[in-house]
């Protein structure tokens, strides 16, 4: 599918395009988005 290895942020954006939201995880700080997709989050997405 990729002639190069894809960005973490491409994948991520594939993925968002494809319709995929990130689930967060129950913490014991609360409901976290964890990994690449936290970056959505901080963004303000």
């Amino acid at each position: 599918m990729w002639d190069y290895r894809p960005s973490a942020g491409e994948l991520l954006d594939m993925r968002i395009a494809s319709g995929w939201t990130p689930t967060p995880t129950s913490t014991v700080d609360g409901e976290v988005v964890l990994g690449h997709a936290a970056c959505l989050v901080t963004r303000g997405s």
